[in-house]
């Protein structure tokens, strides 16, 4: 627990600092909802362009080739958390509950709090802490920061339920063969109640840690390297329990980290006109995507967790 909260209090300890280099103006409060289908539309110019090839060249090889030894991967993790005192099992504990869903589940020990990293509790804790600070403080950049977090959640979260709703992949602790079956388009139903039966693939709990990270790093340039360390520190622990209490499969978290990346990227530019081309500061010479477009060069796609 003491980790956790050193990692947030120096996250948001240079939240306010050097305002100076920062001359964007306050995103409207309802900027996070009715930017939502542009940012989703930019998401999808930037990732489908003849740049982004290398980027799905490596989601789709690692993909392959963590699928193929998923189940070894997965038992190992397994062996290693009960060897390392983890244990296997999920132990976070309900404190409120309305409507039927569990509206709050706090850590417990261990492993419990290495799964807590990637909740929704946590990410909206860390956009939070940046939008009060730039709130309180009339600062543009922590208050920019956190709504782009918010609105970027948002977004992603389009993204990764409805491939989730496409394949239908079995979380590990409910498979029914190796690897997980792979159900598509399950009925709504059957997702809102056996939802660990159809939801694993790609990983929503990596997508947004992704995400975050990158929104900061994006707004922090000068201090990316640090958020970097703690992103891999923080993905690392993340990505691990999370196979090790059988909620996802390894090959689950490529996709997301691209999806986590790419609606960052977007998301930082929220509510002001820019060229998708532009993203960066780069403008590719030629351009390549799966659909039509409305005009304009098209992005380059930047290797992921590359900032």
């Amino acid at each position: 627990m003491r980790t956790v909260i050193l990692f947030c209090t120096l996250l948001l300890a240079f939240s306010a600092t050097a305002e100076t280099t920062y001359d964007k103006p306050k995103i409207p409060l309802l900027s996070v909802i009715t930017e939502i289908p542009t940012t989703a539309l930019n998401t999808v110019k930037y990732s489908f362009t003849k740049e982004s090839v290398p980027a799905w060249a490596t989601i789709i090889s690692t993909t392959l080739v963590m699928y193929h030894y998923d189940d070894d991967l997965y038992f190992g993790a397994r062996a290693d958390g009960r060897r390392w005192g983890i244990g296997n099992d999920d132990k976070t504990k309900t404190i409120v509950k309305g409507f039927g869903f569990d509206l709050l589940r706090v850590p417990t020990d261990t492993g419990s709090w290495m799964y807590f990293l990637g909740d929704g509790w946590m990410h909206m804790g860390i956009a939070a802490g940046f939008f009060a600070t730039g709130y309180f403080k009339d600062a543009n950049r922590p208050y920019n920061t956190g709504l782009q977090m918010v609105h970027g959640m948002v977004t992603s979260t389009i993204f990764s339920q409805g491939i989730k709703r496409a394949t239908g992949r079995e979380s590990p602790n409910k498979a029914t063969s190796p690897r997980g079956r792979w159900r598509p388009f399950p009925s709504i139903e059957g997702y809102q109640s056996r939802t660990a039966e159809y939801d694993a693939f790609p990983s929503g709990h990596i997508m947004t840690a992704t995400l975050v990270f990158t929104i900061m790093a994006t707004n922090y340039p000068e201090y990316s390297p640090y958020i970097l360390a703690t992103e891999a520190v923080w993905l690392t622990a993340l990505g691990f329990e999370m196979v090790n209490n059988g909620v996802h499969w390894a090959s689950d978290y490529p996709l997301g980290i691209g999806i986590g990346y790419a609606v960052a990227k977007m998301a930082t530019h929220m509510n002001e006109p820019f060229e998708v081309s532009k993203v960066d500061g780069k403008t590719p010479a030629s351009r390549w995507s799966f659909f039509p477009t409305l005009g304009g060069e098209v992005p380059q796609m930047n290797a992921m967790l590359s900032y």
